[in-house]
């Protein structure tokens, strides 16, 4: 395990993040749910899944000097849909949901309303802000017993290696206030529909 841990924290720190550490996108990996079911850390060919994602949020911290706690990032298949009824998941999780593909993650703002959150991230979304990686990555769709994860191809202005590439922030935001959390995804293609 601690071979996957530096080669995760190496591929994650080469994004060059402000704010956020390659542990804290695993921090949640060996929890297990309320069924019992035990969560797994999320397979390599996904790693670069996450990258456009958490360099949203790290530029999110930055705008609102404020500290961003994840509270679920990866899921596996068997975590995200445990349940006492087999046939019908967990309730309230999509079952192709995009934490299953890694590219999606659940996070609070110290001091900040989720609404206020997502309207921000939505700003960012409808105005076509971009998002600078300094490594290319290359995103892989997931197949779930579900089907196949909602997953469309990041706008990108240019790609210029070895400097990285430019995109927008396309995918699904929405405010959880009963808990008072965020989900953001960045599936590559703008959603109205559940996480």
């Amino acid at each position: 395990m601690s071979d996957y841990k530096t080669k995760f924290a190496a591929r994650i720190d080469a994004v060059g993040l402000k704010y956020f550490k390659a542990s804290e996108l695993l921090a949640r990996t060996s929890s297990k749910n309320k069924f019992g079911t035990a969560n797994s850390t999320p397979p390599e060919r996904l790693w670069d899944n996450i990258i456009p994602t958490i360099i949203v949020l790290d530029a999110l911290r930055e705008h609102l000097g404020k500290s961003i706690s994840l509270q679920s990032v990866y899921r596996s298949e068997a975590y995200n849909q445990a349940s006492t009824d087999k046939t019908q998941g967990y309730a309230g999780r999509a079952k192709t949901s995009q934490h299953m593909a890694f590219t999606a993650i659940d996070f609070i703002v110290s001091g900040m309303a989720c609404t206020e959150v997502e309207k921000v991230l939505q700003e960012w979304s409808n105005s076509g802000r971009m998002f600078h990686a300094p490594v290319m990555f290359e995103r892989k769709a997931e197949k779930v017993s579900a089907g196949t994860i909602p997953f469309g191809e990041l706008p990108r202005t240019f790609r210029m290696w070895p400097f990285g590439v430019w995109f927008a922030l396309k995918g699904y935001i929405h405010a959880y206030p009963s808990e008072n959390f965020t989900h953001i995804d960045t599936r590559g293609i703008t959603s109205k529909m559940s996480e």
